[in-house]
């Protein structure tokens, strides 16, 4: 079952206009659970979704939340010819060959938005295959990511900041609990909740 999220203690949904979004906090922050809630909640509401992580135990977060008959996993070269419409894509875990490919290969890539957990596992690499695609919700510690100066500098419309950073991202949090963090963006500002 998926886990609910509040803004200022009301019930929050996420949207589009949030994208493209920066999702950021230390280890043990609650960060990762709130990725993959914040991607689940989306997923249910239609959205279709391009799933990508560095470690399996994401993914299997996802199917715990939401079940599997919304979701198509590809596990290898084989599988991008098959995507059935309307489903959102799991890639295997850790393969950015592999997550390159299904980007490349979709030819209707507008229709979804790219989620990419753990970007202090990756290079440079992850931005130039999204390029200039607005519907992108990027997660992890940017303080360990190997291209944060680039990260930092792209045009985010909504940033989520679990702990605070050393990176500069020009915002100020409030002292935050566990899944606790804090949202702004052009429409939101407040403290956003995971409720488990």
């Amino acid at each position: 079952m998926i886990n609910k999220v509040t803004l200022d203690n009301e019930e929050f949904n996420f949207n589009e206009s949030l994208l493209p979004c920066l999702i950021t906090g230390a280890a043990g922050s609650g960060v990762s659970y709130f990725s993959i809630t914040m991607v689940g909640n989306l997923i249910q509401q239609g959205k279709k979704m391009i799933f990508f992580t560095a470690f399996p135990v994401a993914r299997e977060e996802l199917y715990a939340q939401i079940g599997r008959d919304s979701t198509f996993e590809i596990k290898s070269e084989l599988d991008i010819g098959s995507i059935p419409e309307g489903k959102s894509i799991v890639v295997k875990s850790g393969n950015i060959h592999l997550w390159q490919q299904v980007i490349e290969s979709i030819k209707n890539i507008d229709e979804y938005i790219i989620f990419v957990k753990n970007i202090e596992e990756y290079n440079e690499t992850v931005l130039r295959v999204v390029g200039d695609n607005k519907k992108i919700i990027m997660s992890g510690n940017i303080d360990l990511c190997s291209f944060k100066k680039n990260a930092v500098e792209r045009e985010w419309k909504s940033k989520i900041i679990f702990t605070m950073p050393y990176v500069n991202l020009n915002i100020k949090i409030p002292k935050l609990e566990k899944f606790e963090s804090y949202i702004e963006s052009e429409e939101y500002k407040g403290v956003l909740r995971l409720i488990k």
